[in-house]
């Protein structure tokens, strides 16, 4: 993005969003596992992240954006859940 705009990148995070998780989620359920070992959905570590899986490829692509914009706006996440809880949650090895 060259002019960051976070309305835009909200807008369509939360398109792809809504693709993978309501509109495509049969395939969804069937692909989710396939990221290599120790890798997350967030960072699958495969060389060609939409191969097999197009809505997966543009969701981490407009995730990215919306980090950026954020990132360029001074924003961070908000967890659902106090930063040490998550901490403890089983991640990659």
């Amino acid at each position: 993005m060259s002019e960051v705009n976070i309305s835009n990148a909200l807008a369509e995070f939360v398109g792809a969003f809504e693709v993978v998780f309501r509109y495509d989620w049969e395939y969804t359920k069937i692909m989710i596992g396939d990221e290599a070992t120790g890798a997350t959905f967030l960072e699958p570590g495969l060389d060609d992240e939409s191969e097999d899986w197009g809505a997966r490829g543009a969701l981490l692509e407009k995730y990215r954006a919306l980090v950026v914009a954020m990132q360029s706006q001074g924003l961070e996440p908000k967890f659902p859940f106090p930063q040490a809880q998550l901490q403890s949650l089983k991640g990659p090895a």
